[in-house]
């Protein structure tokens, strides 16, 4: 469980964000242990069954999700790793905790259904889509409707007992070729709130996990 304070604690699950990579790209990890309460032990990151190759004093961004609160971050440096029975690193907070006012998330590939609802020609249409990929920043979805870049629409969605209902924008628009639908729209949440957001982190983190078990990633 996540402190008080916002640190957190064994067991909890955090991201790893790789600062030396150009996309910035994060990985999922969990605290295994704390050595004082600036230090960390932690699962080393893996992509695709593949240890991801992390070096003693670079720098890193851990993030992750304090229930009813909001996402946190704070940098910290890599002061050991091993490899002994699981890949791990030994971290070192070296930053204040910060309250992460990022737009941009990890996008997690995963089909789930979604109801799309649009204003065409002052007519509600609406439309059964899914989902390509999901993070807490969009969607991106396949559709039979060819929207406009800026159009705004409205998206449903369920992820486990949690309904997610808000108004979103289209940012992009492509073609795809697949048998049920002739468009791919990415989509930004529009003022999404913090615990629909969390909701959203959580989920990704648990497929991961679920993933990672199965030896998927």
């Amino acid at each position: 469980m996540i402190s008080q304070n916002g640190t957190p604690h064994i067991g909890d699950r955090i991201e790893i964000i790789k600062l030396t990579s150009k996309s910035k790209k994060s990985y999922s990890s969990q605290v295994l242990n704390t050595t004082t309460e600036e230090t960390f032990i932690i699962s080393g990151p893996i992509h695709r069954q593949n240890l991801v190759m992390m070096h003693i004093d670079e720098k890193i961004k851990i993030s992750y999700t304090v229930e009813n609160r909001g996402r946190y971050t704070f940098d910290a440096i890599i002061l050991k790793r091993s490899y002994k029975d699981i890949y791990q690193l030994e971290i070192q907070k070296i930053s204040d905790i910060k309250r992460d006012q990022r737009r941009k998330f990890y996008r997690f590939d995963i089909s789930i259904p979604v109801i799309k609802e649009s204003i065409i020609k002052n007519e509600i249409k609406i439309e059964e889509c899914r989902t390509k990929d999901i993070s807490a920043s969009g969607l991106k979805i396949y559709s039979n409707f060819k929207h406009r870049v800026g159009d705004i629409i409205r998206c449903k969605f369920q992820i486990k007992d949690h309904i997610i209902d808000n108004k979103c924008k289209v940012v992009r628009v492509g073609k795809v070729d697949t048998f049920d639908y002739k468009y791919s729209l990415g989509i930004d949440f529009v003022k999404l709130s913090e615990n629909d957001r969390d909701s959203i982190v959580k989920f990704i983190f648990l497929k991961e996990r679920l993933l990672r078990e199965k030896e998927l990633i």
